[in-house]
């Protein structure tokens, strides 16, 4: 009878923790419904998947348009040679997965469905050193099944894996950093500064968030907003975080400032540029940074909301270390964005984990049974836990829509066509009309699809003069468009009308 009560005290124990396996399951299997779909929903991902393909080539070099034929300018990242716009980590990283499964947009997607699961995981470790398992549980629960990292993980948000690689390993480093905090033990150290110099190969300065957050836990424990006994985190603990950050990203940022100093210096500059400049259009106000954040939490944005707000009281009255690591991390990351003149949808989704974990804290205080409870306190929790169950039902269902969607490139006959009939140093000058709202980078996606070298061109006559440079390269031309053209057809699209011309010039 004993050993009964015994099993059934540490399955009851443990129920959080194999509730959230089941859970981190399910939303992985969901996130693998449709996830090679082949239409990529922006350039950013038609980069991603084009430089990740030329890494199997040579994997110290990434390249977009890997045989250029044409001049380029090293500062249109979109058709450059050597491409440094986003950090190397993510690309190795999907480069890894078409090594072994094959070049593919299933592929292509996969370890942003395995990261972004993970991450998950990585809450409910984090919640755990903080929380009660429950709490815990429930902050990573919203976060495996959000719709925003879904439609990350399709590719139907801005920007799918590169975003996706920073929140893991920010929040590994998050995790090192908790541990440190509770053990004051090196391996956590180093930890927390192995995964900050991982997330910087994933999106640079965003990454040393964790140095942040350290630095403010570190300092308040010194002017006794915390409790000194919970913090054993040191200053040299922070320094070595930092040398050990140095250490993994600085290789590659020194290899390629040597090797590519041009397209180093660009890049660089271009990162820094968001913080006063309109960068692409996403100049906003800085309260769109919180406008953004509703975005990502959606229908879970007024609890959160309402957490944040009254979890103050607890931070302030019990100084509370967990809830001063959360806040710290939360708007460590909004109120840095804020400042910047340039916002984009994605860059506070590293915050997420931390207000979710409040969230979570919060649900777990304000749901729990109490025997004292008036019966009008007791219809409120009732109340508040529906209405948290309804809303996390809803992100589910939407979550599902999201990989119901069957979205389809047609660039699938022409791409067989070329990679089929066309000789190896062809070059499909692929035709952008911007007017007639033909700004899908298709030249980038028949890259992609085969192993030819595509550029575009926007003035309708434009192919001429292009098509004597790439001949003079030694590359041969054919012209892709939606027009009819006085040339010799080499093939008709059905599926979107567009046809390939040889240009006479070749016969």
């Amino acid at each position: 009878m004993e050993s009964d009560y015994s099993i059934l005290k540490t399955f009851k124990k443990n129920l959080p923790a194999l509730s959230l396996a089941i859970v981190l399951l399910l939303s992985f299997g969901l996130k693998l419904n449709n996830l090679g779909h082949q239409s990529f929903g922006s350039v950013d991902e038609s980069c991603h998947a084009l430089v990740a393909k030329n890494l199997l080539k040579h994997p110290f070099k990434p390249t977009l348009i890997d045989v250029p034929y044409l001049p380029y300018r090293e500062a249109t990242w979109s058709e450059n040679h050597v491409w440094l716009h986003k950090p190397i980590l993510p690309l190795w990283q999907i480069c890894l997965s078409y090594w072994i499964l094959g070049v593919s947009t299933f592929a292509l997607r996969l370890p942003s469905a395995i990261l972004i699961t993970f991450a998950a995981g990585l809450t409910y470790l984090i919640g755990t050193q903080f929380l009660t398992r429950r709490g815990a549980a429930i902050a990573a629960a919203t976060q495996a099944f959000s719709v925003f990292t879904m439609r990350l993980t399709h590719d139907y948000q801005f920007s799918d894996a590169i975003d996706i690689s920073l929140l893991f390993y920010c929040e590994l480093g998050i995790y090192g950093l908790v541990r440190a905090i509770k053990t004051g033990k090196w391996r956590f150290v180093l930890l927390a500064g192995i995964s900050q110099g991982l997330a910087f190969l994933s999106k640079t300065y965003p990454a040393f968030i964790i140095t942040g957050v350290a630095f403010v836990i570190w300092l308040a424990s010194k002017f006794s907003l915390l409790k000194k006994e919970d913090c054993r985190l040191r200053g040299q603990h922070i320094l070595v975080m930092i040398i050990t950050t140095i250490l993994i990203a600085g290789p590659w940022m020194a290899y390629t400032a040597y090797q590519y100093p041009v397209e180093f210096k660009i890049e660089h500059n271009y990162i820094f540029r968001h913080l006063t400049e309109d960068v692409e259009g996403w100049r906003a106000p800085w309260y769109k940074v919180f406008l953004y954040s509703a975005q990502i939490f959606n229908l879970l944005t007024v609890p959160v909301a309402i957490a944040v707000c009254c979890s103050l009281i607890h931070l302030f009255r019990e100084k509370n270390i967990g809830l001063f690591l959360f806040y710290a991390w939360g708007f460590g990351v909004l109120l840095p964005f804020s400042i910047a003149v340039t916002k984009t949808p994605s860059a506070t989704l590293i915050s997420m984990p931390a207000f979710l974990l409040i969230l979570g804290n919060f649900a777990e205080r304000t749901t729990c049974h109490n025997s004292n409870d008036s019966h009008y306190k007791r219809r409120i929790r009732v109340a508040w836990a529906t209405l948290l169950v309804i809303l996390c039902v809803g992100e589910s269902v939407q979550n599902w829509r999201v990989t119901q969607t069957h979205n389809e490139h047609t660039l699938s006959d022409i791409a067989s066509f070329a990679a089929e009939h066309l000789p190896k140093n062809a070059v499909l000058l692929t035709e952008i009309n911007v007017r007639k709202g033909e700004t899908h980078y298709d030249y980038l996606r028949l890259m992609f699809f085969t192993e030819h070298t595509a550029r575009p061109y926007y003035l309708k006559t434009a192919w001429k003069s292009l098509s004597r440079q790439i001949q003079t390269h030694g590359g041969i031309p054919y012209v892709v468009t939606f027009r009819e053209l006085n040339l010799p057809i080499v093939f008709k699209s059905q599926a979107d009308k567009r046809t390939i011309y040889l240009p006479e010039s070749n016969d």
